[in-house]
C-alpha cells in the first residue's frame, strides 16, 4: 500500500477519524521511532461502568462489574500528564452518570487538555449540570445510536430532541461545542442509514460517524460483521451533503487490507484506563484480563508509562498473535501506519509521514 498517496486521498476532506490521525502528531512520532520515550497524544478514560441501558451491539457492554472513578485518582491521572498529553476521551458506561462529571471536566480544562470529547448515550443532555458542563469545557461530544428502534436502547426519537435540545443551547450561547452521533453499520442497515443521518441531521447534530458492527467484544477478539454495501452507500451520501452537516466514515476500517505490525504501537500514543483503575492495551480489548498492561489502583502514577512490564507487554502484541485483528480498530491501523514509518529507512519527514498535510477535526482525540 502507498500510505502517502492514500493520506493524500483521505485528507482532501476534513475527517474526525481516520487510520492516519495518528500523523499529525509528527514530533510524537519522530521522537517514537528514535527510541525515545513519549506522553501519550490522547487520554481515553472510562470514569464509571455504569449505564442506562444495555445494548446489545455497545462495546461497552463487556465491562465487568460495577466500577467508578474517584476524583483524588483522576486528580493524580491528570497531573501525571499535565502538559503533555492533550486530548481527553471521557467515556463509560453513561460518563454524565457520574456526579463528579462537571468537576472531572473542569479539572481536565484546569490541566491543559486543549481538546475534550464526550461520548455518551445521550441520556442526559438535557439535565442543566451536565450540559452546563458540556458548554462550559467540553469541545465535542459523540452521541452513540447503537441499536436504534429496539427496546432495549428505547428508541432513537427520546435522544434526538435531546440534541435538539442542546443544539438550540449552543446557538444561543454562540457556543464552539460541537454535537456528533455515531451509528454502527452492517449489511443488514446499509439501506437506512441516510434515513439516520438526515433524522440526526434534522436533530440539529453537526455531523454524524458510521463505523463497523462487531460482535466477540466479550472474547475479546471482536471482529466486523458483514459490511457489505455500507461504505458505498455512505459515500454516495455524504458526497450530496450541504448546509454544514457533514457524514464520517473510515474508510480503512471497511476495506481488506493486510495489516502488519511488530508491536502495539498505538499504546504509546493512546492511553486507555477502564473505569476498573486499569490501563490496557487498546480500546478494542478494554476489560479483558490478558491485556492488562498496569494496575494503577495502587501504583504510582509518575513514571508508570515507562514501567518495563508494561513495556514489554506492549512489544509481546504483534499482528501474527492479536486476536482483535479483524476489528480493525482505530488502534490496530494507527499500529499498521506506524510500522510502515517504521521499517522505512529514511528520516520522519513531510514526505514520510504525509498525513501532516491532511485534516482532522479534533486532531488530539485520536
Amino acid at each position: 500500500m502507498d500510505v502517502g498517496k492514500v493520506v493524500g486521498r483521505v485528507g482532501v476532506m476534513e475527517e474526525v477519524a481516520s487510520a492516519f490521525k495518528i500523523s499529525y502528531h509528527k514530533h510524537k512520532l519522530e521522537s517514537y521511532l528514535r527510541g525515545e520515550h513519549i506522553f501519550p497524544a490522547t487520554l481515553e478514560l472510562d470514569i464509571t461502568s455504569q449505564c442506562t441501558r444495555t445494548c446489545d451491539d455497545c462495546p461497552m457492554s463487556r465491562g465487568a462489574g460495577s466500577h467508578s472513578l474517584s476524583m483524588e485518582f483522576i486528580e493524580n491521572l491528570f497531573a501525571s500528564l499535565e502538559g503533555q498529553t492533550k486530548g481527553l476521551l471521557v467515556t463509560g458506561g453513561e460518563p454524565t452518570m457520574s456526579p463528579d462529571f462537571p468537576n472531572i471536566l473542569k479539572r481536565a480544562r484546569e490541566r491543559g487538555f486543549s481538546e475534550i470529547a464526550i461520548v455518551t448515550n445521550g441520556s442526559f443532555l438535557d439535565q442543566e449540570p451536565v450540559a452546563d458542563a458540556l458548554l462550559a469545557h467540553a469541545s465535542t461530544i459523540r452521541v452513540s445510536l447503537y441499536d436504534w428502534g429496539t427496546k432495549s436502547c428505547v428508541g432513537v426519537e427520546p435522544v434526538l430532541k435531546r440534541i435538539e435540545w442542546l443544539r438550540k443551547r449552543i446557538d444561543a450561547q454562540g457556543s464552539d461545542l460541537q454535537v456528533g452521533a455515531s451509528a454502527l453499520t452492517s449489511k443488514d442497515r446499509t439501506a437506512i442509514l441516510p434515513e439516520l443521518a438526515e433524522s440526526v441531521r434534522s436533530a440539529g447534530a453537526h455531523w454524524i460517524y458510521f463505523h463497523p458492527m462487531c460482535t466477540g467484544w466479550n472474547l475479546g477478539c471482536p471482529a466486523r460483521v458483514d459490511q457489505e454495501g455500507v461504505l458505498e452507500n455512505v459515500e454516495r451520501y455524504r458526497r450530496n451533503l450541504k448546509n454544514g452537516f457533514d457524514a464520517f466514515i473510515s474508510r480503512y476500517r471497511y476495506v481488506e487490507t493486510e495489516l502488519d505490525f511488530s508491536e502495539y504501537h498505538a499504546a504509546h500514543f493512546l492511553l486507555v484506563i477502564g473505569s476498573d483503575g486499569v490501563n490496557y492495551l487498546g480500546p478494542e480489548v478494554k476489560y479483558q484480563p490478558h491485556h492488562k498492561l498496569a494496575d494503577l489502583n495502587s501504583a504510582r502514577f509518575n513514571g508508570f508509562l515507562r514501567r518495563k512490564d508494561r513495556l514489554e507487554r506492549i512489544r509481546s502484541v504483534n499482528s501474527q498473535s492479536y486476536g482483535a485483528l479483524h476489528s480493525r480498530h482505530r488502534g490496530v491501523l494507527y499500529n499498521d501506519y506506524i510500522e510502515k514509518l517504521k521499517q522505512d529507512a529514511r528520516p520522519v519527514s513531510d514526505e514520510t509521514v504525509s498525513g501532516t498535510k491532511a485534516r482532522f477535526r479534533f486532531p488530539h482525540i485520536l
